[in-house]
């Protein structure tokens, strides 16, 4: 059955479906009844309902963007993997970027109700199908997919604003004032749910729909957030058994030629161009988008590719008279011989974009990167016409993900097989177009605990950047202090025009109950440490 893009509008367009997000999600004047008596009768209703529950992937907070939402990739300008440094001031985000962040901050509230949209359609599903005249098994599965969506938002809500009210039924004016839950409490039931259901999903499914493996990656996600390694390790070691696969091109992977792999586990779906239901979260003006820049610390991060080691030279390119670095004349020699995966994912001094740059003639596009660097991931600098509205889809959950996080849940664990701890890293980095030296030829044997986490940790970044999961890990590893002076340092030693970043200490690891939020809902609180 064609889920994405054939019922989207019938679906937006049906009233029983939706809870509106104009102003916040537990507003009063915007609850719906669960459900009218006209619909939830036919199986084509309920495929309107679940595609509903899809449709509200594609906000621009959370798998796409309009370049001025937060979006996936622009998720990674709040970490040390980029920044909005171009557009600052202009960007959603950009104040959490800088530490100078508050309830009110629009990044906190947008993204607040994007989460609870989708939980809100997969509640009013999960009500309401047992109504449809379909087969016990195809409630099931449509249950099953449901219930894995609602848990992919409680994952981005638990690691950002922690404690969160956990809604799993429809709104109704009864129920619209509801407390937070613990994130424990969430947490636990949450993976209790995945657990549950996974055994109703298909091994394979029509490309964009949950399948087994993307509800046992997301089970694994959720305990490895929360330092739940057994239950990380046993979902993780259920998705290796379903025959995913490290792509052998990690520069097609990233474009709609690739988009039919084997690694790829869920995906976001978009369908173009000229049909309104595409892409924009990888738009650009036909010259790399200075809306969005990357670090020289990531760029720096992918090592030299024929030893594998770290790169040690630290000639950038010509420094003024005030020993500033003159980011029009960068030095493309810095960023050659690197990891592969470098130029797939940042647009670096020496690349031509639609023939224009390379070594000696550096192009800057319509207005130079005060970093020297752009991203490269997702964008199609041939898609002159159409990077508005485009068919790419956004990739939710890579093998290479599955793959990197067992590795880590396993060395957290303890009692670990070194060799296959590095196997699994060396899966990853050995992919055919990559082939970076294998972690025992450059680091040896015999690895500490504290050594193979930063292997882990330092292959995540790489491999995983501009994939918006570079800030959770940066949460959950509790180094937003090194991310902030990294860029900080980066700031004042080259003299770039970054927007300054500060940190606040613990409770940036928390993101506050939105403003709007607390004065519609008097039953919210706060977060401790932002009272």
């Amino acid at each position: 059955m064609k889920l994405i893009n054939k019922y989207i509008s019938l679906a937006l367009l049906s009233g029983a479906l939706m809870t509106s997000c104009s102003d916040s999600f537990l507003q009063k004047d915007s609850l719906t009844e669960s459900s009218s008596s006209a619909f939830w009768q036919t199986p084509n209703d309920a495929m309107m309902a679940l595609t509903a529950c899809y449709d509200a992937l594609q906000s621009n907070q959370l798998y796409n963007s309009d370049q001025y939402s937060l979006g996936p990739l622009y998720m990674d300008c709040i970490s040390d993997n980029g920044g909005h440094f171009n557009w600052s001031g202009w960007m959603e985000g950009y104040e959490m970027a800088m530490g100078i962040h508050n309830p009110s901050s629009g990044v906190v509230g947008e993204y607040w109700k994007a989460c609870y949209e989708v939980i809100n359609r997969c509640n009013l599903l999960i009500a309401n199908i047992d109504r449809v005249s379909m087969s016990a098994e195809d409630i099931a599965c449509y249950k099953a997919e449901a219930i894995t969506l609602r848990a992919l938002m409680y994952i981005n809500l638990t690691i950002t604003y922690q404690d969160v009210p956990y809604l799993t039924e429809p709104l109704t004016l009864e129920n619209s004032e509801c407390a937070k839950s613990t994130r424990e409490f969430i947490v636990g039931e949450v993976m209790a749910d995945l657990k549950d259901i996974a055994p109703s999903l298909p091994a394979t499914a029509e490309l964009g729909r949950i399948t087994r493996g993307a509800c046992y990656s997301l089970l694994g996600r959720m305990a490895l957030y929360n330092e739940k390694w057994d239950d990380a390790i046993a979902a993780y070691r259920e998705v290796q058994k379903l025959g995913y696969s490290i792509d052998p091109s990690y520069a097609k992977l990233f474009t709609q030629d690739g988009q039919k792999s084997q690694e790829i586990v869920f995906s976001v779906r978009y369908e173009g161009p000229g049909k309104s239901e595409g892409a924009a979260f990888n738009a650009h003006w036909n010259t790399p988008l200075e809306a969005m820049n990357g670090t020289i610390d990531l760029a720096d991060a992918y090592y030299v590719k024929s030893t594998g080691e770290k790169v040690t030279d630290t000639n950038y390119g010509e420094m003024k008279d005030d020993g500033t670095l003159d980011v029009s004349k960068p030095n493309a020699q810095h960023f050659e011989n690197r990891d592969p995966r470098l130029y797939t994912t940042l647009f670096v001094p020496g690349m031509k974009w639609n023939g224009k740059g390379g070594e000696g003639a550096w192009y800057g596009g319509a207005a130079a990167s005060v970093s020297t660097v752009y991203v490269m991931k997702y964008f199609d600098p041939t898609d002159t016409g159409n990077s508005w509205d485009n068919g790419q889809d956004f990739y939710v959950v890579r093998y290479a993900e599955v793959l990197l996080s067992l590795a880590e849940a396993l060395v957290q664990k303890g009692g670990y097989d070194e060799n296959e701890v590095l196997a699994l890293v060396d899966e990853v980095r050995q992919r055919a177009d990559v082939k970076m030296p294998k972690v025992e030829d450059v680091e040896g044997k015999g690895l500490t605990k504290a050594e193979l986490l930063e292997v882990i940790k330092h292959e995540r970044r790489v491999e995983l950047a501009f994939e918006g999961l570079r800030l959770f890990d940066v949460y959950r590893w509790k180094e937003l202090d090194k991310a902030v002076a990294n860029i900080e340092k980066e700031r004042t030693s080259l003299g770039l025009a970054y927007e300054p970043r500060q940190y606040n200490g613990e409770r940036d690891y928390v993101w506050p109950v939105p403003t709007d939020e607390l004065d519609t809902n008097k039953a919210l609180l706060q977060h401790d440490l932002w009272k």
